[in-house]
């Protein structure tokens, strides 16, 4: 069940439209393979994601149904052209080379980059995220000045 606060802020939302009919997102979710009880799935059943207004994503959340398939088709190609692990789902537009991705295992979710892809496919960076509600719930709270704290921390202070 999503939790209160987090449907708050989702109906908050400028573009917020609940999801009526769901049968195209159970078609889709059981095509890529997540459960049905799965947070991803909560709220791709909920509402529509990709509504969503951020203030410091790279990348917007894309849609689970309709004619274009964006997640399956996206989902294809980090398998079959970046090789990695068939436990990914690309969720977010690939542009940039890097994007959002959930492990439909733990449910945790990277920001990936794909100069980073040998220490992913390693298992030696963590998930960003633990959950996809923590991730949805930064999505629509974080600031730019929690991007840019977030990238100072990365840095180096010798530089």
């Amino acid at each position: 069940m999503i939790p209160q606060q987090l449907v708050n802020l989702i109906e908050a939302q400028p573009r917020f439209r609940p999801r009526p009919d769901t049968a195209e997102v159970t078609r889709a979710l059981a095509t890529l393979g997540i459960a049905l009880d799965s947070e991803f799935a909560q709220i791709y059943l909920a509402c529509h994601p990709a509504d969503f207004l951020d203030r410091v994503s790279y990348g917007v959340l894309m849609n689970i149904d309709g004619p274009s398939d964006e997640i399956l088709m996206c989902t294809e190609f980090i398998h079959e052209v970046w090789e990695l692990p068939k436990n990914f789902i690309a969720f977010t537009s690939l542009q940039g080379e890097g994007g959002y991705l959930l492990d439909k295992d733990s449910g945790g979710v990277w920001d990936f980059d794909l100069g980073d892809r040998e220490a992913f496919v390693a298992g030696r960076i963590p998930a960003r995220w633990a959950s996809f509600f923590e991730f949805i719930t930064w999505l629509l709270t974080a600031t730019d000045m929690d991007e840019d704290e977030d990238e100072d921390e990365d840095e180096d202070p010798a530089r």
